[in-house]
């Protein structure tokens, strides 16, 4: 099993080439072997269930991290259900890759406001390396103390202004992986908001 372990978790609704471009950049800068995105089922944080359905997320994603060595998907918070909490990801994958080194956690700075807030926030902290990608936030937080931030040159691109785009009829293709995007035209996916 990889001995530096990363987890990205999010609704990827869906994923995009800022996901992939935050997670290269982590990848160069620190010794992470193996970045595992996972798709929540319901993000905590979020008021609204994603648009696309859960399977078609997955599928999305598998076919964006297609000839991507070093970058797999987790399905675990798709088939758990519910609201999907990452300190239940993080000890399911201390108890899946026990030789593997302390995982690092991949947030955006958007996140780090209300990091506090998320479920035991305390006991994650100290399960993981908390890494940080620039996504136009601020890493300002009362919980979080140490982390290693990446200097990456956030891209303009959000999976809510993809599908407002897909809804509006306007382009998209250069934002998502082509096999992405060949996907959400086949299944018709975002076309109201």
């Amino acid at each position: 099993m990889p001995s530096g372990i990363a987890i990205f978790g999010g609704s990827f609704d869906p994923v995009h080439i800022g996901h992939l471009f935050i997670v290269e950049e982590a990848r160069d800068v620190l010794d992470i072997e193996q970045v595992f995105f996972v798709p929540a089922y319901q993000p905590p944080h979020k008021n609204e269930a994603p648009q696309a359905s859960a399977e078609a997320r997955l599928a999305m994603l598998e076919l964006a991290l297609q000839g991507r060595p070093g970058c797999s998907v987790l399905d675990w918070e798709i088939y758990r259900g519910g609201v999907s909490y990452t300190i239940e990801t993080v000890e399911r994958a201390l108890n899946e890759f026990p030789r593997a080194a302390k995982p690092k956690l991949i947030i955006g700075d958007d996140l780090c406001a209300d990091f506090g807030s998320w479920e035991q926030a305390e006991r994650l902290l100290d399960l993981v390396e908390l890494v940080i990608v620039t996504r136009g936030g601020s890493v300002e937080s009362d919980t979080i103390k140490e982390y290693h931030l990446i200097d990456n040159s956030p891209l303009p691109v959000s999976s809510s202004d993809i599908r407002r785009r897909i809804a509006e009829g306007r382009s998209y293709r250069d934002l998502v992986p082509q096999a992405v995007y060949n996907y959400i035209e086949e299944n018709g996916l975002y076309r109201s908001l």
